[in-house]
């Protein structure tokens, strides 16, 4: 009987259900562990799985070499070299290393948008994208790191994909007013950069597609690096 291999989610809290695409690859028998930092709120929805809360900047409650792969989701530590030790430390000789970066503040709808020119569109991207606080970002460091690589870790691989989302009503109006860590909700970006009737002509916008096509369809970038344990 083959023994499941064991996976440690790193997420800052809930959504378990967001990564299940990065342990598919592993089977769907992959036994979860979910490690939520100290400073999370709430129930992780594991679905059965362990639930660990614990403190990032210090060391992991798992055993030596106890899991084939660590895989973070919406992380940005405060010291990632230390982390990423703690990651090498945990993983298995062929152990592989899974962190995700949804990059939420470049969300843009890709379906027309009734009641809005092209004209109109354009103006608003541009005055969302204007919004986007420069660099450094949370993230850049762990990116960084990840990057160089660690002593026991491979370089990582980086790659951005584009996730694709289908908004009901109620996930417009989280898109519309959740601002990000470098970025306002596209609302309060758009008041800002045009003015207030143009905010409210982009959030009714938003909805009236949900009304005309179903759902409101938001492609964002998601940056996914890949490393493993080296040899």
């Amino acid at each position: 009987m083959t023994r499941a291999p064991r996976v440690l989610i790193v997420l800052p809290d809930g959504g378990l259900s967001l990564v299940a695409g990065i342990v598919a690859g592993m089977g769907q028998a992959a036994r979860i562990v979910a490690l939520v930092p100290s400073l999370a709120i709430g129930e992780a929805e594991c679905g059965g799985a362990g639930r660990v809360v614990a403190d990032l900047a210090s060391r992991l409650p798992v055993a030596d070499g106890a899991v084939e792969m660590v895989a973070g989701y919406g992380i940005a530590p405060k010291e990632p070299a230390r982390l990423l030790d703690e990651v090498c430390r945990v993983l298995a000789r062929s152990g592989q290393v899974v962190f995700t970066v949804v990059m939420a503040h470049l969300g843009q709808p890709v379906c027309a948008l009734p009641g809005l020119t092209d004209d109109d569109a354009h103006r608003i991207e541009r005055a969302v994208d204007a919004a986007v606080r420069p660099a450094p970002h949370p993230w850049d460091a762990l990116v960084e790191v990840m990057s160089t690589g660690r002593p026991g870790l491979h370089p990582a691989d980086v790659d951005v994909m584009r996730l694709t989302t289908e908004l009901d009503h109620r996930g417009v109006d989280d898109y519309l007013h959740t601002p990000t860590p470098v970025a306002p909700a596209p609302v309060t970006a758009v008041r800002a950069g045009l003015d207030a009737r143009a905010a409210r002509r982009y959030a009714a916008a938003c909805h009236r597609a949900v009304d005309v096509h179903g759902a409101l369809r938001l492609r964002t970038p998601v940056m996914c690096l890949r490393t493993g344990r080296a040899a």
